[in-house]
């Protein structure tokens, strides 16, 4: 390249710049409507819908990459060349036509003139289409045959319709009035001129109207409703049936752009941020002149979100006016997130969740008590070591005598016609993540300034001016978090926590539960391990105060078949005592308590629940397992789990824990019944949201994960609908090839 000319290096330099290229359009047909109305009376049926006369328009003027190809072919050049009138790709298109109209093309023929021969009916139609094309001068050829030059895609801005956002209410709501008519009370200088984003189409200057009823002074928006409750205090109904929602001071968008933000941000792990830059770098390349902020995606998000919860409860939420977007996710989550009860998943049942009854074992694969479906059946079950190894062993003894009992009374039974409730498992594991909240002992308020601060605003009202390192009250330096005394834990927590810093830069740069040897403090997490006995796992008390608290982790509830059905927050620790108080909550009554309740920690959980009498009832309504994997870690060295705990016993001791399959070869074995890894698998995909969810707010937090699992259990479910449709669903992430969309449709 070194010895070309100069204006040759500049030319390829230019092509290697970024650029944007712009597809150049042609004006709509101009065409008087008196004299398109002629034509189209004189070559079609004169009865012809005005549908189909639009629908017949537009296929001309959507097409014109096909009616060059037409026309160039009707216009020979060259020797071998032929003028054809009715070419192939004309052809083509009617055949198109034909098949949108359902093979029923008369009214586009006068009565009584549509041909019996398809043959001929595709002929007439497409010389029908040509005198049209040619009509609305679709065409690159002058009358007299000369190229003039190729055709553009047609614009669409002239024809591009005039849109206004008023009140989805044609009359009054309000229970307590008439259903009156609304009078539009905005003064025309008032009325806001808005940008409007509708089917990803940037409409800029669309009118806001809204409505009020003359008697309750309830005034109705395009999004919601405003009216006095009983205290005379202005309340706030979001719309469910909205059909543009408010994202931004003069920015509306429609539902199919705010849904689509939900299900960026479900299906790609997105963040407002990420999803933003996505829309905006989409709008560049097609030469849209707007861009939308962060807010105005949060903004969306919860705006759909809201409606989507709220219309799946059969509600619609109604808080105070004027809050703050914060204000609206922390309303909306008390009053539509049930304290993080789900109830689509509370009430769900499907056979992978509910199994039928059984009274008695299919199938007795092995005698020991402690044999676990899916590991055991072909091995020795190693025996307990330590302190109850001598009455584990006499325990297993008796099992195993209890065992061939069973298998003989399997061939004798006659089993009374008795009708029992179906068995119900649901698993509970959770995930180490969770928003910052104050740092005071015991307050799990959101912060007072989420950039920095480190209490809420009660607690940095009553701190004050004190050092905040525990138990100290010496006042502290100016520009820092600590006194004099306490001045080198200050620069070290600073130096740790500085972006500027090395040591910050290496924190942020940490993956999620990555630990480095290179970290500042590899584990500045107490560890909690399944096995820890120290109390109730609760941390000991911080030494200072110059951070806010993070939440432990995030409980969650699943059905066996991956539906969601409670989670919540566990501020220090995943302790036997919160599990149990969150399965109260959940399941307050001992009807609805489920059959098994599987978690990886049964053993210690049992061990609370024999300890603390409010809690012993639900030894007559559950029984709590834990998962294969936990079990054969566990048997040989703790005797309360092995007994007690077995997910799939192999011995027909718990005949609702596993079934009868059949492998390739006709061999029936015993599985495990229900799926106890639900949670885990959960949690795997829960994880992709975690380095977003870490920076919320806590009431952000809060809604953000509830929407996420909501979403998540509809999806789940509706994967189950479409399992029992008799096609066959592929799933991509683990399958490389292709989805199967079907045999390839051709036209008879």
């Amino acid at each position: 390249m070194t010895n070309l000319p100069l204006h040759i290096k500049l030319l390829i330099s230019l092509l290697f710049l970024p650029q944007v290229i712009a597809d150049s359009t042609q004006p709509f047909p101009n065409i008087t409507f008196s004299t398109f109305s002629t034509f189209i009376q004189q070559t079609f049926n004169p009865h012809v819908s005005l549908a189909t006369v639009l629908m017949m328009l537009f296929t001309m003027t959507d097409n014109t990459d096909l009616l060059n190809l037409h026309a160039r072919q009707q216009h020979p050049e060259y020797q071998g060349e032929k003028h054809t009138a009715a070419t192939g790709w004309i052809r083509a298109l009617s055949r198109a036509v034909k098949h949108k109209m359902d093979n029923d093309t008369r009214d586009l023929f006068a009565n009584g003139q549509c041909p019996s021969e398809e043959y001929q009916e595709i002929t007439q139609l497409s010389l029908k289409l040509n005198r049209f094309a040619t009509f609305l001068r679709l065409t690159p050829y002058t009358e007299t045959g000369t190229f003039t030059k190729k055709l553009q895609p047609v614009s669409y801005q002239e024809i591009q319709s005039v849109h206004v956002i008023c009140p989805p209410s044609i009359y009054c709501m309000n229970a307590n009035c008439d259903p009156r008519a609304l009078h539009q009370t905005t003064r025309t200088r008032d009325i806001p001129l808005v940008t409007l984003v509708k089917n990803n189409i940037v409409y800029k200057d669309v009118p806001v109207l809204t409505g009020k009823c003359s008697t309750c002074s309830t005034t109705y928006h395009g999004d919601h409703e405003k009216f006095k409750d009983q205290f005379g205090i202005w309340n706030r109904s979001y719309l469910n049936s909205a059909r543009y929602l408010k994202v931004g001071q003069n920015v509306w968008v429609d539902r199919i752009f705010s849904n689509a933000v939900l299900n960026g941000m479900y299906n790609f792990h997105a963040s407002a941020s990420a999803y933003t830059q996505f829309w905006n770098d989409a709008a560049s390349s097609q030469d849209l002149d707007f861009q939308l902020s962060r807010r105005q995606v949060w903004q969306a998000f919860i705006q759909e979100s809201v409606r989507v919860i709220a219309k799946s409860n059969k509600t619609e939420l109604e808080i105070h006016d004027s809050l703050s977007i914060s204000e609206v996710t922390k309303e909306a989550f008390r009053v539509l997130g049930k304290q993080g009860i789900l109830e689509v998943g509370l009430n769900h049942s499907c056979g992978e969740c509910t199994q039928p009854y059984k009274a008695t074992a299919d199938l007795i694969a092995n005698d020991d008590p402690a044999a676990v479906a899916g590991n055991d059946e072909r091995h020795n079950v190693p025996p307990l070591e330590g302190t109850y190894a001598a009455q584990s062993a006499a325990e297993t003894t008796e099992a195993r005598q209890q065992a061939q009992r069973r298998r003989l009374a399997r061939r004798t039974n006659n089993a009374m016609n008795v009708v029992y409730a179906p068995v119900k498992m649901v698993i509970l594991d959770g995930i180490v993540m969770g928003p910052m909240h104050c740092a005071y002992p015991g307050c799990t308020d959101d912060l007072k300034n989420a950039r920095g601060g480190a209490f809420c605003e009660e607690h940095e009202t009553s701190y004050g001016n004190r050092c905040r390192v525990h138990d100290c009250q010496n006042l502290k330096v100016g520009g820092t978090q600590a006194c004099l005394q306490h001045q080198a834990q200050w620069r070290k927590y600073s130096l740790e926590h500085s972006r500027a810093a090395l040591l910050g830069v290496k924190r942020r740069l940490q993956r999620p539960n990555e630990h480095m040897p290179w970290q500042p403090n590899p584990n500045p997490r107490p560890s909690r391990a399944h096995d820890n006995n120290d109390g109730d796992d609760e941390p000991g008390p911080r030494q200072h105060y110059f951070g806010p608290s993070r939440f432990y982790c995030v409980e969650t509830i699943c059905a066996p078949c991956g539906v969601v059905i409670a989670w919540t927050k566990f501020d220090k620790a995943e302790s036997p005592t919160n599990i149990m108080n969150f399965l109260t909550s959940v399941y307050p009554s001992e009807e609805s308590r489920p059959s098994y309740i599987c978690i990886d920690k049964a053993c210690r959980v049992l061990r609370t629940v024999l300890a603390r009498p409010i809690w012993k009832s639900w030894l007559k309504t559950s029984r709590f397992v834990v998962d294969s994997y936990h079990y054969v870690n566990h048997r040989v060295t703790d005797y309360m789990c092995r007994k007690w705990c077995n997910p799939a016993p192999l011995d027909g001791s718990a005949p609702n824990l596993v079934k009868v399959v059949e492998d390739r070869h006709g061999q029936q074995h015993l599985a495990r019944a229900f799926n106890s890894q639900a949670c885990e698998q959960l949690n795997g995909w829960l994880g992709g949201f975690e380095s977003i969810l870490k920076r919320m707010t806590p009431s952000n937090f809060d809604w953000f994960l509830h929407v996420m699992l909501f979403y998540h259990t509809q999806q789940v479910i509706g994967k189950q609908k479409k399992k029992e449709r008799p096609v066959q669903i592929v799933d991509l992430e683990d399958n490389d090839e292709d989805e199967d969309e079907g045999p390839e449709r051709h036209w008879d």
